[in-house]
């Protein structure tokens, strides 16, 4: 299907203004989430949307759905976009923008057998996740799900992390949803890029020789910069590269993060859980305790996993440590897609008793993490990624695989902790209203937990993804988080 109007031949109006190919390269970074995936391990994020559908006109089903999308793919480039690999792996691969969408393959339905309860909705939303995108289509997918208890309708959307990082996400979210009821299909851009087809092998073979041939001027520069911007951050610290600096690693060397069952290779199967904490309680204990909401997240977080790691005798007496994603998007990069993401580690205070003095140490904690996160400009490791051959990049990460290097390696942390900040008003997606959105993010070898949380209204709905073989009972890790929100907001 294709989502502009053709003449009598077949070609879209696009097709016909085609005059040459611009295609978009990945980044290094983007390239990274194709390099990771095998036959256990996915590169694409998702989440799930609960709707009522009540206040919309037409119901919430799968052809509505389809009509939906088609009017609002032409202001969605990376619903578009499809991938084109360089032969023989000797530079990132290319997007190119193809208007022909496959609706009928992209956006799809299915329907809960009665009663459509949560742990149903879990079930199904953990298979399909656990399955890869299809890289022969642009590189997402919708599911339409009906038969939810009280009449509800879930919508669960797919998309490739190659593409997209969270702020990209809620871009295409906030074209997707409406504050306005009757949602009005948004207006096609001004200057639409020209529909492109499929390079051909020689030409995709050229662009990566031009590609290889240009690095080596690009890597002494990278050297270079590199070698400055590390000066600076001596300069951060207030000390010269040599003296305080040599000391201060000596003191406090990297530790690697306490191994715990879920800190191994993964399986190819994944179970997913989600729950709600009323904003209202995160605001009271970020206002009582002087701290950020944020700060207030990950020591709920923290109290949860304390409790879970008693429950299976295997609390570590060091805190645990949590990788937290920053954004590093630019002003001027606000409105494209891609990666543009950086990390943080903070430790988890999991070994301390205390729910109060978990979230001191936690803002504590992550005080020193942003402290460390600005002395080295997040932007220079992304260009390094870019300098890696992509069919280097891809055998180094399988080899990792093969060798099941994440039961034997300790990584310098346990899981991903992110914590995404939504919209206050209410949102409707296809007239119905919008009642929830929990994420379904991603795992890999050696981090068999992710913890992402997205703010909607009066609610921040989190979402937490592992695999059965790692963490059989992740629901009860929800239940922690509900319940230690609930006990700091009593204290």
């Amino acid at each position: 299907m294709s989502i502009f109007p053709a003449d009598s031949s077949g070609r879209t109006e696009r097709a016909r203004a085609a005059q040459e190919v611009h295609m978009r390269q990945l980044s290094g970074v983007d390239a990274s989430f194709l390099h990771m995936e095998d036959s256990r391990m996915t590169g694409h994020v998702g989440g799930l949307i609960i709707l009522d559908p009540s206040t919309a006109e037409r119901p919430v089903d799968l052809e509505t759905m389809k009509e939906y999308v088609a009017a609002r793919i032409p202001a969605l480039p990376p619903l578009r976009w499809r991938l084109a690999e360089v032969p023989l792996g000797i530079d990132l691969p290319y997007w190119y923008d193809d208007h022909d969408v496959d609706l009928d393959f992209h956006v799809r339905s299915l329907a809960l057998p009665a009663p459509g309860n949560q742990q149903q909705l879990i079930e199904q939303v953990s298979r399909i996740h656990a399955r890869p995108l299809d890289r022969a289509h642009p590189l997402w997918e919708l599911y339409v799900i009906e038969g939810l208890e009280g009449g509800k309708v879930a919508i669960y959307t797919k998309l490739h992390h190659a593409a997209i990082d969270g702020k990209a996400g809620r871009m295409i979210l906030s074209t997707l949803l409406s504050p306005d009821p009757s949602c009005p299909a948004p207006q096609p851009p001004a200057e639409m890029p020209a529909s492109e087809t499929r390079p051909s092998e020689m030409e995709m073979l050229t662009r990566g020789w031009m590609g290889l041939l240009g690095h080596p001027g690009k890597s002494v520069e990278l050297m270079l910069k590199g070698a400055a911007e590390w000066q600076k951050s001596m300069q951060h610290f207030g000390y010269a590269a040599l003296g305080e600096a040599r000391t201060k690693m000596l003191d406090n060397p990297p530790v690697p993060a306490p191994r715990l069952s879920f800190n191994k290779s993964m399986t190819a199967r994944r179970n997913w859980a989600y729950g709600t904490v009323p904003l209202s309680d995160v605001k009271k204990i970020k206002e009582s305790l002087g701290c950020t909401i944020n700060d207030v997240v990950m020591a709920i977080c923290a109290g949860a996993l304390r409790q879970w790691l008693l429950d299976h005798d295997e609390l570590p007496e060091a805190p645990l440590r949590a990788m937290v994603p920053v954004s590093i998007r630019t002003a001027e990069q606000a409105d494209t897609a891609g990666n543009q993401v950086s990390a943080m580690i903070a430790e988890l205070p999991t070994h301390l008793t205390d729910p109060l003095a978990r979230v001191e140490a936690v803002h504590a904690s992550m005080s020193r993490a942003k402290e460390d996160f600005a002395a080295l400009p997040a932007a220079l490791l992304q260009e390094f990624a870019q300098f890696a051959a992509p069919a280097a990049a891809e055998l180094v990460a399988r080899t990792a695989a093969s060798l099941r290097l994440a039961d034997t390696v300790a990584l310098p942390f346990n899981l991903v902790i992110s914590n995404v900040p939504g919209p206050r008003e209410p949102l409707y997606y296809a007239g119905a209203l919008m009642e929830a959105n929990y994420p379904v993010s991603m795992i890999s070898d050696g981090m068999g937990l992710n913890i992402t949380v997205q703010s909607y209204r009066d609610n921040m709905d989190f979402g937490l993804i592992s695999c059965p073989e790692l963490i059989p009972d992740l629901e009860r890790i929800i239940d922690y988080i509900v319940a230690e929100a609930a006990a700091l907001a009593a204290v």
